[in-house]
């Protein structure tokens, strides 16, 4: 079903007064039903003014934990509720260990909601996202059986995201009892049948502020990367997703290169996360690429010859090779595109990316067009400077000279002219001294740090680089200080962002700044800041509890220790100011409760790094 036939669908269903169903929207894992939800039926909700609530069924296996966790994600629209029963029940959840809370989970929340719905929870005002039908514990009877409480009898609006066919193959026999338990809650079934023209835009978006470099390399690839995903049939917005992220930190090195070679990287890149995604590489694969790094425009012919002369019986019982399935999946209208990259191979398969060798890869594959002043750097800036001519020598000392003085140069490249021309000086190569060497140095790197342009890699190698000579000690330093100056001013301005979301009160901002930053390092270096932490404490409970789900999930990978453990002092210096906050309020509900939340999610998130990490 179009997209744009569900958002018509769900916009008059919300607007349909009593209507005591829930829609179920159904798609394939990974489809982007969840996607679509978020960045489309919810802003849909929200415009037509209601409240939204999203909950993953996904692992619940009690009833009591079903009703708690909806229960919670009520709990930001309770506010400052005058209503007796309302501030029992969130006391009550204040501390959910002890015996009281016990007690009242063992009662039900679906009683105690009827005291308070008219007077705060209002849920014919509310529209929830129910997610991951097939991945609940609980017998789906139970399950549909909840929520058509809230639909039939409560007005509540109601979504259910669902892999049908994971439920039916689950339920076997009982088939047809599925279908006459969803008939009595379901009203419409919308199968999701996502839209590549429109999703990959929306996952290109993401760099536009953050990255427009990036952004104009996938806009201007927009196209070439649509059709063949239109092509091979992929839809899953998990492997389009992961598939943009290799080519995010493939793409910088792909300025002015040929469009042809950059046409090979984009189908290679993609036939490798197809692959590895579908389970048919794995991560032990990386060093045996199984044949398909012999795959040009003669192999099908080669293949060809090798079996004319067996029987037809034999051609069919015959077992391709792997090669040859990756050829017949990929390769027969487009081998003319394909070109092996060891690099992607390994990068894909490993996570690590070897961004000098892939350099190598495309300079292997034609001669890179270079500017005059990269041509002059590499051609003295090295140790075959000495086979230069006299006249060559003079002339790129003198083109070098005023490139650098001219700011032509990364700030990184600063360190390895001042080493050359100090060398130069000291043996009497050049007419130029220190002082005006320092001066040249200096008025460049003035021109270059307002490009703004840093590398953690280059940073890294000038780090632990050794330099004998004391001049050119102080050129790194000054270099390193640059570097850092220009990383603390990115720091601030996404950090600014999330103190910016937080103090507007800015659910969509917020949810932006976390997803651009979702690898970030250096994203949360500041949250213990005064000024944040008053921020935070101050926001609304509705954003609070989302600024909670958000770090929760930013976490969420078994592994995160090894990629985000800087994150952890500080988070610790975050939770110890909001336990001195905690310790000098009141006992306003559900406000305390939310900050008791977020502190024990931090706690949990930084044993979780320490426990992950490498």
């Amino acid at each position: 079903m179009n997209t744009t036939h569900i958002e018509a669908v769900f916009l008059d269903y919300i607007k349909s007064p009593d209507t005591q169903y829930a829609l179920l929207i159904n798609g394939s894992w990974g489809s982007g039903k969840t996607y679509f939800w978020k960045y489309k039926l919810q802003e849909i909700a929200k415009a037509n003014k209601f409240e939204v609530i999203y909950l993953s069924l996904n692992g619940i296996s009690k009833i009591e934990t079903l009703e708690y966790q909806l229960f919670l994600r009520f709990l930001p629209f309770v506010g400052n509720t005058e209503n007796k029963t309302a501030k029992a029940i969130v006391a009550l959840f204040a501390n959910a260990a002890n015996a009281a809370s016990k007690k009242f989970l063992s009662v039900g929340l679906t009683e105690a909601f009827k005291d308070v719905k008219v007077d705060s929870l209002n849920l014919s005002h509310h529209v929830i996202c129910f997610d991951d039908l097939e991945r609940c514990q609980l017998p789906i009877k139970e399950t549909l059986g909840f929520i058509n409480n809230y639909v039939e009898h409560k007005s509540l609006k109601a979504v259910i995201l669902a892999d049908e066919k994971n439920i039916e193959a689950n339920l076997e026999k009982d088939n047809k009892k599925y279908h006459d338990i969803k008939e009595k809650v379901v009203g419409r079934i919308l199968n999701y049948e996502p839209n590549i023209d429109q999703i990959v835009p929306i996952l290109f978006s993401k760099f536009k502020t953050s990255q427009p470099k990036v952004y104009n390399f996938f806009e201007h690839w927009e196209n070439e990367i649509t059709s063949i995903l239109q092509e091979y049939r992929e839809n899953n917005l998990r492997i389009i997703s992961f598939y943009i992220s290799i080519l995010e930190k493939v793409s910088p090195l792909l300025e002015d290169i040929d469009e042809k070679y950059i046409k090979e990287v984009i189908l290679f890149t993609l036939t490798i996360v197809i692959e590895l995604k579908r389970g048919r590489l794995t991560t032990s694969d990386y060093s045996d690429p199984k044949g398909i790094q012999n795959i040009d425009e003669n192999f099908f012919g080669l293949f060809l010859a090798r079996t004319t002369n067996l029987s037809n019986e034999e051609k069919e019982n015959r077992e391709k090779l792997y090669a040859e399935l990756f050829y017949d999946r990929y390769l027969i209208n487009r081998i003319s595109q394909y070109y092996f990259y060891p690099s992607i191979y390994s990068f894909v398969l490993t996570g690590y990316f070897n961004s000098q060798q892939f350099q190598d890869e495309l300079r292997e594959r034609y001669p890179i067009s270079l500017s005059d002043e990269i041509i002059a750097f590499r051609t003295l800036l090295n140790y075959t400077f000495r086979e230069l001519s006299n006249a060559d020598f003079i002339s790129c000392f003198n083109k070098v000279l005023e490139y650098a003085k001219e700011g032509k140069y990364s700030i990184y490249d600063y360190a390895q002219i001042a080493n050359f021309f100090f060398y130069f000086s000291d043996n009497k190569l050049v007419p130029a001294n220190y002082k005006q060497i320092h001066e040249v140095i200096n008025e460049g790197l003035e021109i270059a740090k307002r490009r703004k342009e840093i590398s953690e890699l280059m940073f890294q190698s000038l780090r632990h680089s050794i330099s004998e000579n004391i001049e050119v000690k102080k050129v790194k330093e000054t270099i390193k200080n640059i570097h850092l100056h220009i990383k603390s001013d990115q720091l601030k301005i996404e950090s600014n962002k999330l103190l910016d979301a937080i103090k507007s009160d800015d659910e969509i901002a917020l949810s932006a700044t976390f997803q651009d930053n979702q690898f970030s390092k250096t994203f949360l270096q500041y949250v213990y800041n005064e000024a944040f932490v008053q921020a935070l404490v101050k926001s609304s409970n509705k954003l609070l509890f989302n600024f909670t789900e958000l770090l929760n999930n930013r976490y969420s990978s078994v592994n995160i220790g090894e990629f985000l453990f800087e994150d952890h002092d500080p988070l610790l210096m975050l939770k110890e100011k909001l336990e001195t906050y905690l310790s000098s309020i009141g006992e306003d509900q559900p406000h305390k409760f939310l900050i008791e939340s977020l502190i024990q999610i931090i706690n949990e998130i930084c044993d979780k790094l320490v426990l992950t990490r490498k």
